[in-house]
Order: structure tokens, then sequence, then C-alpha cells
């Protein structure tokens, strides 16, 4: 038979260090500034953006094409 307090502490054990890791990870990302969110937000919207154009560049690329096979 096992002995509770044993397999308890084990328990506890995992779960504190569960607990102090994520802490640690917090911690990182909480040392970001509002600035470089800001950039990395900048960074990311630009981004999005280009993209957009791009995929619609290609849209009215491919309708050309098909009006030119004559469908």
């Amino acid at each position: 038979m096992r002995n509770s307090s044993t397999s308890l502490s084990s328990y506890d054990h995992n779960e504190v260090k569960k607990v102090e890791d994520s802490f640690e990870t917090n911690k990182k990302l909480e040392r970001k500034t509002t600035e470089d969110i800001n950039a990395s937000a900048d960074a990311f919207i630009k981004n999005f953006r280009k993209q957009l154009v791009i995929q619609r560049l290609q849209s009215i690329e491919n309708y050309e094409k098909m009006l030119a096979r004559g469908l």
C-alpha cells in the first residue's frame, strides 16, 4: 500500500514546479515594453496590408488571364 502523504507531496512538488515555470514565463513576457509591443503590432499590420495588396494583384492577374482565355 502506498503512503498517501508521499504521493501527495510529489504531486504538490510537480504542481509547484509548473506554477514556478509559468511564473518565469510570465515575467519574461512582462519585460516587453509598450514600445516593443507597439512596434511589433505596427510591423504585423504593415505586413498584413502588404499581403492583402499582393493577393489583390494576384486576383486581378488571374481574372485578366481568365478573360484572355475567353471564359
